[in-house]
């Protein structure tokens, strides 16, 4: 492995240090308490990119479930360092979270978000029109 790659990997709770270490990429620093309750949740999932032992990006989503239906993936936070955006780090978090909405037999990873520059043209996010302000909902099926 090159010393600068980034890893992708799903945080559990003996990376609650590390976790607690990366309070620029949450718009609320995370806390010891909630740290440890969101990662004891199952349903959570909180997917951290590491690069030289040190946290610069991180997915954050929680499996939902209708009656009768598969669960779905439901993404509600992405943020990558800003000196490491357009390096394709958004969509390595993205390609494992649908990984692990696969495994847990998801039918789709979905969710909302804002559109900025950071997105690429190649990101799995990407609205299929022109990048606007606004929010839009992304869907991804699940294979």
């Amino acid at each position: 492995m090159d010393a600068h790659e980034v890893v992708v990997r799903r945080a559990s709770r003996s990376d609650a240090d590390l976790v607690l270490s990366a309070t620029d990429l949450f718009s609320t620093p995370p806390t010891a308490e909630w740290t440890q309750d969101f990662l004891d949740r199952g349903s959570n999932l909180l997917l951290l990119a590491i690069r030289d032992e040190v946290p610069v990006g991180m997915l954050v989503a929680v499996e939902t479930s209708h009656l009768g239906a598969s669960p779905d993936l439901f993404v509600y936070g992405i943020c990558v360092r800003e000196d490491l955006r357009n390096e394709g780090i958004a969509h390595q978090l993205v390609d494992k979270a649908v990984e692990v909405a696969e495994e847990a037999g998801c039918s789709q990873v979905w969710g909302s978000m804002h559109h900025g520059e950071e997105l690429g043209p190649g990101s799995p996010l990407s609205p299929p029109g022109p990048v606007t302000t606004e929010s839009t909902t992304f869907t991804i099926p699940i294979p």
